[in-house]
């Protein structure tokens, strides 16, 4: 199923995702397939933040990518995108909907920080960003310790959470592996292809900039 995402000041962005009734029946394995509130509050956050140019010519990540909307908005926005997933099948629906949305082919790695991120080139990216990647606290180590090996100084990761994790407890485990953290919050008025019957989701969304 196609859904369109309205976007400024990009417009619609174009990506393909499994259809609201079979929700109940994906997997751990297979949530890549989905677009969730915290990636599309992400994604116009970064918008919002970078705004039509603000990230041309800039080397982005999309750690986790799932369909791609985080890193395709980014790669609207003028920058170079790397989409990271350890789902094969996720990164063949990242190169349909790059194709869908106008953008040359999609780089692409499969793997995750423990297994594929070492194929990552260290001090080369200046944005990461992951909707959706930290409501695990055992992986924040590996997750710290790969942000700071693959961001370049100065670099910035956007990590955006649903409200799944404690905000004091993620700040305190990211502080440690050297980022100092700040947190602000998005609204997602959810589904948004929705006419009627939505609901307010807030999205916290941390920045974490190479101290």
């Amino acid at each position: 199923m196609l859904r369109e995402f309205a976007l400024e000041p990009i417009g619609p962005v174009s990506i393909e995702e499994t259809s609201a009734q079979n929700l109940l029946r994906l997997s751990t394995h297979t949530y890549w397939r989905r677009v969730w509130p915290a990636g599309l509050g992400l994604a116009a956050y970064i918008t919002d933040r970078f705004g039509a140019d603000g990230l041309r010519g800039r080397q982005v990540l999309d750690l986790g990518c799932g369909v791609g909307l985080i890193g395709i908005v980014c790669g609207r926005l003028g920058a170079r995108v790397t989409f990271l997933d350890r789902e094969a099948a996720a990164l063949a629906a990242v190169r349909r909907n790059c194709r869908r949305n106008g953008l040359g082919p999609a780089q692409t790695i499969g793997g995750d920080w423990n297994h594929g991120g070492e194929r990552l080139a260290p001090a080369t990216y200046d944005l990461v960003v992951g909707g959706d990647v930290v409501y695990d606290d055992a992986e924040w180590p590996a997750l710290g310790t790969g942000l700071m090996r693959t961001l370049r100084p100065g670099g910035l990761a956007l990590l955006a959470d649903p409200g799944w994790v404690p905000g004091p407890k993620l700040r305190a485990a990211f502080r440690r592996s050297g980022f100092a953290v700040t947190r602000d919050r998005w609204t997602v008025s959810w589904p948004p292809w929705r006419p009627t019957h939505r609901q307010d989701k807030i999205i916290n969304i941390y920045t974490l900039r190479r101290a």
